[in-house]
């Protein structure tokens, strides 16, 4: 494995190959990305219907794993999350390569994932009985659709400080069980504590739309994915990247 100071520096290549993927390559793949977590989340979904306020901490840990499912596939098979792809600025900050590119990169990927969420939305909504699991979505979606800008903001800082370093630590590990550990272990954590992830919620709150729950596109956006993306944005390229890079900026 990597040590904490070779970490660093093979991120910053991580982030050279990433920005020399065809933006065709780069969008397929943000497709893909969009799909899996909305999987992931599926997954909990089931899992945690059983559970109410009060349940067996186990439980919940357990339906928070699966979801990291979503970010395992990503890591193994390859993908482009947005969430992830913010660790593209340790790269940027180092002058490997431009701030323009890591823009652009997240960008597209932004609208692929949310592309994947979306295709995922209709695929469950035409193919899957999910009629059990409808109340947790409509109660999840309303949620979020009426938050406090500044608490979706920093909920979503919360969450890709964990999230960029469940990705960032599965770079240390060049075996796929030392990858999975280490993709598993934050994402999980963010789950429990509740803390907001753009690409999650592209799925979760359209699927809540289509189960009826009282949605609308101006909370969707304005309310979560908007502050919730910037809040991403900072948790994982600015604050976890910009920490990184000034302690092992030397060679």
């Amino acid at each position: 494995m990597y040590n904490s100071k070779e970490l660093m520096h093979y991120a910053c290549d991580v982030g050279e190959e990433k920005l020399k993927k065809s933006l065709l390559s780069v969008f397929i793949s943000s497709i893909l990305a969009g799909l899996f977590i909305g999987l992931g989340y599926m997954g909990f979904l089931y899992l945690s219907k059983y559970f109410h306020y009060g349940y067996v901490f186990s439980e919940r840990y357990f339906a928070s794993v699966t979801f990291g499912t979503g970010l395992v596939m990503i890591i193994i098979a390859g993908g482009e999350l947005f969430t992830g792809n913010c660790l593209l600025t340790m790269g940027a900050y180092a002058k490997r390569y431009s701030f323009f590119k890591v823009m652009g990169n997240l960008g597209l990927v932004w609208i692929g994932n949310f592309v994947g969420a979306i295709f995922l939305v209709f695929l469950v909504c035409f193919s899957v009985n999910y009629e059990e699991i409808i109340p947790q979505i409509t109660t999840l979606s309303e949620v979020k659709n009426n938050m406090v800008f500044l608490e979706a903001f920093f909920k979503g800082i919360l969450c890709n400080i964990l999230v960029s370093m469940a990705v960032y630590i599965s770079y240390a590990s060049k075996t796929i069980p030392g990858k999975i550990l280490a993709a598993i272990l934050p994402v999980s954590l963010f789950v429990i504590c509740g803390f907001e992830h753009s690409v999650a919620n592209m799925f979760i709150i359209p699927l809540g739309y289509f189960s009826g729950a009282d949605i609308t596109l101006k909370g969707m956006f304005l309310n979560n994915l908007l502050p919730v993306t910037l809040g991403n944005f900072i948790g994982g390229g600015i604050i976890i990247s910009g920490a990184y890079y000034l302690i092992y900026r030397k060679k």
